[in-house]
C-alpha cells in the first residue's frame, strides 16, 4: 500500500468490506454504512417510500370487494352473505371498509404480512374484523 492511499484512506471499490462493528452480516438488521439505522419506521418517514405505499394501499382499497355463491348457472353476488356488510360496508364500528383495506395493504407492504383479529359472538358468527400490527407477531 503506497503512502498516498494510506493518507487518504482511498478503499477499493470492486472489494467492498463492511466497516460496520459487530457482526459481519449487522447491514442486513438495520445498520447501514451512513450510521443510520433503516427499518419499517424511518423508511415510511421518507418521502418517496411513504408516497409509494400510500399510492398502493389507496388503489387496492378503491377496487371493488363483493362476495360470490356458485349456483346452477355459475356464480352471483351474495349480498345476503353475513360476511357481506362486513366486507363491503364496515368491518368493525371504527373502520370503513376502504379504511381497513387501506391499512392491511399498506402493513403488507411496510412489514411483508398483514393480520386481523376476528371478533366473533357466542355462537361463531364474525361480528367484526380489526387490524392488528404485524411487527407484533415476529
Amino acid at each position: 500500500m503506497s503512502i498516498f492511499n494510506r493518507i487518504f484512506n482511498f478503499r477499493s471499490r470492486d472489494k467492498p468490506q463492511n466497516f460496520l462493528p459487530g457482526s459481519t452480516f449487522s447491514f442486513l438488521f438495520g445498520g447501514s454504512t451512513a450510521g443510520k439505522t433503516v427499518n419499517e419506521r424511518t423508511a415510511m418517514q421518507t418521502t418517496a417510500v411513504y408516497a409509494c405505499v400510500r399510492i398502493l394501499a389507496e388503489t387496492v382499497a378503491s377496487l371493488p370487494l363483493h362476495t360470490y355463491k356458485y349456483t346452477a348457472m355459475g356464480k352471483e353476488k351474495a349480498i345476503k352473505h353475513s360476511l357481506y356488510s362486513l366486507l363491503h360496508d364496515s368491518p368493525n364500528p371504527d373502520m370503513t371498509s376502504f379504511v381497513f383495506r387501506e391499512t392491511l395493504m399498506s402493513h403488507l407492504l411496510v412489514y411483508g404480512n398483514a393480520y386481523a383479529q376476528i371478533v366473533r359472538d357466542g355462537s361463531g358468527r364474525v361480528m367484526g374484523l380489526y387490524p392488528l400490527m404485524p411487527r407484533l407477531w415476529r
